[in-house]
């Protein structure tokens, strides 16, 4: 099945989501605080682990009935009943609609806008100034990705280089994944690091971060939980 068309570059007016909720963040340097999601659909990754594949995986989700189009005014309205203090714009990859990014960022303070994404695409000058913490997530060889696809080093470069990132990977098999997370450290001069066991079942989330409490610290990384998963939370 084809995926609709992605929004224009060029129009702010709207944007194509997923979904949007309130609860808190489960994952990363803010995990805990209350805020409310916005979820982008379409990816330009497609990682074998991924727990939204609604969000991209055509093949297995009709895109007309898990996306829709909307206004970004009455995107920012919603936000806004919120009341949070903390709007996360998330994906899918977000960054693949910059444009309705920047005017959803603008709209919604003084609440501190999060972007998560996964390192491939530059942030566009607008969008820069808007983001108070942008999480991102480089994929390692355990999504299934050629090297090529999942590492861009401009991309990484200019996120590392808003001074307002944290690099966060999600790790599979300890024994493998943290030496490749330190090649990738070290050339591209990411910090501060974080490191997340995959899974969406709670045994498994903290299986993983037992293996991994003893090699991060002894790396001088930091652990992410996956709070929404141990809580049975969204």
């Amino acid at each position: 099945m084809n995926a609709p068309a992605l929004l224009p570059e060029r129009v702010q007016g709207t944007a194509i989501l997923t979904e949007k909720f309130e609860s808190f963040q489960g994952e990363g340097p803010w995990t805990g605080q209350r805020c409310a999601f916005v979820r982008f659909s379409h990816c330009n990754l497609r990682c074998g682990f991924c727990d939204t594949p609604e969000s991209w995986d055509w093949t297995k989700y009709n895109p007309t009935e898990v996306s829709e189009r909307v206004p970004v005014t009455g995107l920012v309205s919603w936000v806004r009943e919120r009341a949070v203090d903390l709007v996360v714009l998330t994906g899918g990859e977000p960054m693949l609609q910059q444009p309705a990014m920047v005017a959803v960022a603008r709209g919604v303070g003084p609440s501190r806008v999060q972007v998560e994404t996964n390192g491939t695409r530059i942030p566009i000058p607008e969008l820069v100034p808007l983001v108070d913490l942008w999480v991102v997530s480089p994929k390692l060889a355990n999504s299934g990705m050629s090297y090529g696809v999942r590492i861009k080093p401009d991309a990484l470069a200019a996120l590392a280089g808003t001074g307002r990132a944290a690099f966060k990977f999600v790790v599979t098999d300890p024994d493998h994944d943290l030496d490749e997370i330190a090649q990738l450290v070290k050339e591209y001069q990411l910090d501060p690091v974080w490191v997340m066991p995959e899974g969406t079942a709670r045994e498994k989330v903290l299986a993983g971060m037992d293996a991994l409490y003893d090699p991060a610290t002894a790396r001088g990384w930091n652990v992410s939980t996956r709070l929404h998963i141990l809580t049975g939370a969204r």
